[in-house]
């Protein structure tokens, strides 16, 4: 019996090839209704969703703009990180909400590695204690809260009381600080973009 088709997941139907050749001579930006637009020649620059890409500030316009005009002969789409989170934050691939992003974010204290500690070898743990310890003292004295680290394979056990003063914390963030969020904790579903011929 032969396995049916296969289906592509979603982060993968999202993504763009990961090079091609340039199309276009100029880079600009300008204002729009909606915010901040990138041109590619004449050419509005859109999402892989084909949403325009728009941006809320001329600064982050600036800086997208910047990663198209450096692009060579060939559009390395992976070098443009910048115009990859906002993609992401435009087209919403999971589309999560502003909670459900939220919840993502503080699920990751379970499994963060930094919170993961080996016995031994020594070398290791010393490591370990070097670099890991006073980024996990900033968080806790940053946010007030306790943040515990682990050997056993089950993970640290995390405070109640840290999980409420973390989510209140982000939900202080708008959904392209969380969509961002994302993309940096989970860099294996990074989608792309491909503005694509109109």
């Amino acid at each position: 019996m032969s396995p049916g088709p296969t289906i592509p997941s979603p982060a993968r139907a999202y993504a763009p090839p990961t090079e091609r050749k340039r199309f276009y001579q100029n880079v600009s930006i300008t204002q729009g209704e909606g915010g901040f637009e990138i041109n590619l020649d004449q050419r509005k620059l859109k999402t892989p969703q084909a949403k325009l890409f728009t941006v809320p500030s001329e600064a982050l316009a600036i800086a997208v703009a910047t990663e198209w005009d450096s692009q060579q002969d060939t559009i390395k789409y992976y070098t443009m990180h910048l115009t990859t989170l906002c993609n992401t934050s435009l087209d919403n691939p999971t589309q999560r909400n502003k909670d459900q992003l939220i919840r993502a974010a503080v699920k990751f204290l379970d499994t963060d590695t930094i919170c993961y500690r080996v016995e031994e070898p020594e070398t290791l743990v010393e490591l370990q204690r070097n670099e890991w310890d006073p980024i996990i003292k900033w968080a806790e004295k940053r946010y007030g809260v306790e943040i515990n680290s682990s050997t056993s394979i089950m993970g640290p056990s995390v405070p109640a009381k840290t999980r409420e003063v973390l989510v209140s914390h982000l939900a202080s963030y708008n959904t392209w600080a969380l969509q961002g969020i994302e993309v940096c904790s989970c860099p294996a579903q990074v989608p792309g973009a491909d503005p694509g011929p109109d």
